[in-house]
């Protein structure tokens, strides 16, 4: 105590002791970036943008800029197609997005990119065959990644509407399980129809659709040495339609009016298995396996009906058009594709691969059409009853062998690059028309004849080569491919009802150059230029002459006289 008399005094020394305070977890908060451009690869961080609880992936989607997502679930970015979804890099019920986009919850999503890659064969052995794909990668949240989750969503609302689904997952270590079931009355195909676009009078979106789901993917293996992944789904879909049509056509001298009316029901199933096989069998050799199958059911009856009237104040009558169509079809569809590839142990660099493949297609389709038309102005009558045989089935196989050779020392980055592709394809097509006959009073007998001008039984033989030859350079700085393949073809075409219809053998030779080059201006961007040329040839359909009359306002026929033809392709 310090007073006026003592104002000072000399303590000594004093020693402090320890008295510390502990602070709780210091948190920092920052918000993440919503996207990042990656050389070929976009990412969206999914937190960064808002959904309703209980979210499927395509909701997040649709916000997502530059990303585009149509009334049939058909997802583009950059006016490129999406056409696998991938989860944590593995597949994803293979070649079906719809299964991922419309079935897993956003909660369970980190991030989502964008990948521009090059075809399973070119990835794999490093030659650039020209194809090339663009996937979405889904990154799953840490805590997601191992035990059993999943979730049970349902409703039901007005006029019977309803939905239902459910998930169930599983992950340990890097291997995962999933299954996925569904049913619902409001359009939302969680699987794709991958049979109904076999059929001609099958499928869409349009009216009412019911569908029944359920699915099983996996993948499962040891790192990524040996893995063996699939998927089986079946799908079950019934469309109803009602649509009722007034339009008024205005052309520069005249005006008609247009009544339409179509009632349809379709109901068609689809089974499906895609399955893979990965095996690193050492540092030096590679296999994989890819075999799939498909089985697909249809059944289809619609009713239309048209009315054509003038544009004068009596709205004179011009046409009328009324149908009854029935149509019955299954499919079958079995296809393999196996890659071989080798490194050389005393040559850094230089690999060769050979890839194989197989595929079979079968589909039969009845029906039976019967249809009056009317011709005001004409004064004239048209009726229409036939039946249809229809049987479409192919054959096809392929190879393909490639080569890579570093020139000089490996570090250098300059390759040659060697391929020769061969493909067959044997496609036949029998279409049987049938005019149902009538007796003396008009009544519709039991009897039939076939009208050879209206069918056909085609044998259609189609081949081609590439084989080419290009220079690759890799630095860290920039990367380009160049080249030329030559690419001769050839094809032809057999009636066996009416030789006047063959098609004869047509051989083509195309030369198509490609270049593929791109520079790295920092991490986040690049500069990249395509271009290659390939050859498409017209198909069946479009060149066999033959009438479809199913519809007398518009009748199709094929033009033999069409050629096969380069097309290029280019990207900046």
């Amino acid at each position: 105590q310090l007073s006026k008399g003592q104002p000072r005094r000399n303590l000594g020394d004093i020693l402090l002791g320890s008295n510390d305070v502990l602070l709780q977890e210091a948190v920092v908060v920052g918000k993440a970036p919503e996207v990042v451009v990656k050389e070929d690869t976009v990412e969206f961080n999914a937190d960064s943008y808002k959904t309703q609880p209980n979210s499927v992936v395509e909701d997040l989607l649709k916000k997502l800029p530059g990303v585009e997502v149509d009334s049939e679930g058909k997802i583009t970015h950059a006016g490129k197609e999406i056409t696998k979804i991938l989860v944590d890099g593995k597949e994803f019920f293979s070649d079906d997005p719809k299964v991922a986009t419309k079935n897993l919850p956003v909660d369970i999503i980190e991030k989502l990119q964008v990948v521009d890659r090059k075809s399973d064969l070119a990835r794999l052995t490093g030659v650039d065959d020209g194809e090339e794909e663009t996937v979405i990668n889904l990154t799953i949240k840490e805590g997601m990644k191992h035990g059993w989750f999943g979730n049970v969503t349902g409703g039901y609302g007005l006029n019977g509407r309803y939905e239902a689904g459910a998930m169930l997952n599983h992950f340990f270590g890097d291997n995962q399980v999933t299954i996925l079931a569904g049913s619902n009355n409001t359009n939302n195909m969680g699987f794709t129809d991958m049979g109904g676009s076999r059929f001609r009078r099958f499928g869409g979106m349009n009216g009412i659709n019911t569908s029944h789901n359920v699915g099983v993917n996996f993948n499962v293996g040891k790192g990524d040495a040996f893995r063996v992944g699939g998927d089986v789904s079946y799908n079950n879909s019934n469309r109803d339609v009602l649509q009722r049509t007034e339009r008024q056509n205005m052309f520069e001298d005249s005006t008609s009016y247009y009544s339409g009316y179509n009632k349809m029901k379709d109901n068609g199933q689809n089974i499906r298995g895609n399955f893979r096989l990965h095996w690193e069998i050492d540092s030096l050799n590679t296999l994989e396996f890819r075999p799939r199958f498909s089985v697909a059911l249809s059944k289809s009856d619609s009713y239309d009906s048209a009315l054509t009237t003038a544009g004068d104040i009596a709205r004179s009558k011009v046409n009328f058009s009324e149908s009854d169509n029935h149509n019955k079809g299954t499919g079958y569809d079995l296809s393999g594709e196996l890659i071989y590839n080798h490194k050389f142990r005393n040559r850094p660099g230089r690999s060769f691969s050979i890839q194989a493949q197989y595929s079979y297609s079968d589909t039969k389709e009845d029906g039976w059409t019967k249809a009056l038309y009317k011709y005001y102005m004409l004064d004239k009558d048209s009726t229409l009853d036939q039946m249809d045989d229809n049987h479409t089935w192919s054959n096809g196989y392929g190879a393909r062998f490639t080569w890579t050779e570093p020139l000089g020392d490996v570090k250098k980055g300059r390759f040659l690059t060697f391929s020769y592709r061969f493909q067959a394809s044997f496609n036949n097509a029998d279409k049987y028309t049938y005019d149902i006959l009538t007796d003396p009073l008009n009544a519709v007998t039991n009897d039939t004849v076939r009208n050879d001008e209206l069918s056909n039984s085609f044998r259609n033989d189609y081949y081609s080569h590439r084989a080419q030859i290009g220079f690759k350079q890799v630095t860290a700085n920039y990367t380009y491919d160049i080249g030329v393949a030559a690419v001769p073809s050839s094809s032809q075409s057999i009636d066996l009802i009416n030789s006047d219809r063959n098609i004869p053998k047509r051989t083509v030779f195309n030369v198509a150059p490609y270049l593929r080059y791109r520079y790295k201006m920092g991490k986040q961007r690049s500069l990249r230029i395509d271009y290659r040329g390939y050859s498409s040839q017209p198909s069946m359909n479009q060149l066999q002459p033959v009438e479809d009359r199913s519809d007398p306002l518009r009748i199709v026929v094929g033009n033999p006289e069409l050629k096969l033809v380069p097309r290029p392709f280019q990207r900046l």
